[in-house]
């Protein structure tokens, strides 16, 4: 499985596709998000040439029972995933070996944007080189740190789920 972050926007409590769903739904949802591919992925196998899109998963339902936690069982993750395709969530093709798995409209969501940490690093850089040069007392320098963490605002946030999907 790949390493690395997601963007998981706050709004997505508020969504039906969250709200209505089971708590197991929901722990498979979130699986499902941490499992696609970011970006795109080849490779062979018995002579032929397989590609995978962002936003994809090439899995099968016990792995994604597995992947989702010891409480989640393969018929959990069988009903999450034809109540996701209803939602218009994801797309669900189901092969002799295996399932893949395409998360809709993954490009919008995940592949637009800065990373978060873009806009911030330089400002970030000069604050704690400030912060660690100088020698304060323990009181002090919380107190400094905590004025800048107050000044501070994730602005970067690019999923936006509220823009034209059901979901």
């Amino acid at each position: 499985m790949d390493k690395g972050w997601l963007k998981l926007h706050r709004g997505l409590k508020d969504k039906p596709i969250w709200r209505r769903s089971t708590p197991e739904q929901q722990v498979i949802l979130i699986t499902l998000l941490m499992m696609a591919r970011f970006e795109e992925r080849e490779w062979e196998w018995k002579g032929e040439r397989y590609t995978l899109q962002p936003g994809q998963i090439l899995t099968s339902l016990a792995k994604l029972a597995e992947e989702s936690g010891e409480y989640i069982s393969v018929q959990n993750v069988r009903t999450a995933l034809k109540r996701f395709e209803k939602f218009g969530f994801l797309t669900n093709e189901s092969t002799k070996a295996n399932r893949l798995i395409t998360l809709t409209n993954w490009a919008f969501y995940q592949q637009n944007g800065d990373e978060p940490t873009k806009g911030l690093t330089k400002a970030q850089q000069s604050h704690h080189k400030e912060l660690t040069t100088t020698k304060e007392s323990k009181k002090e320098k919380k107190g400094r740190i905590n004025n800048f963490l107050r000044k501070r605002q994730v602005t970067e946030f690019t999923l936006d789920l509220t823009k034209g999907e059901a979901w």
